[in-house]
């Protein structure tokens, strides 16, 4: 059995402004999330309004905030991981619940 209890990464983006010109600077947060595992056309469509090809719901202790997030992965720079793209946040009184995919939305250009 898969335990729905694992690490996940936060990823911020901060954007500092330069007098020639702006970069962007990312923090890496680590954090034990309760991670679930959404999907199903209709369940994505009435969660977000579209459809993705594979989704999850992490629930996080605490007031958090995140751009992308990944999966720590041993031996592995945390600017070296696949980042996965944060689709949706919702607070709640003491946790964070966020969304976040493994891809784009899925349009009909993509069905074959």
């Amino acid at each position: 059995m898969v335990s729905r209890i694992r690490p996940l990464i936060l990823i911020t983006k901060v954007t500092k402004h330069g007098k020639l010109d702006d970069t962007v600077e990312k923090s890496y947060k680590k954090v034990i999330s309760h991670l679930t595992e959404v999907n199903g056309a209709q369940v994505q469509n009435n969660l977000f309004g579209k459809q993705y090809d594979m989704t999850w719901l992490a629930r996080i202790r605490g007031n958090q905030v995140a751009d992308s997030v990944a999966f720590p992965q041993e031996s592995v720079k945390n600017e070296e991981l696949p980042e996965l793209d944060v689709i949706q946040i919702r607070k709640h009184a003491n946790r964070t619940d966020i969304y976040f995919a493994s891809d784009r939305e899925v349009n009909a250009d993509e069905l074959d």
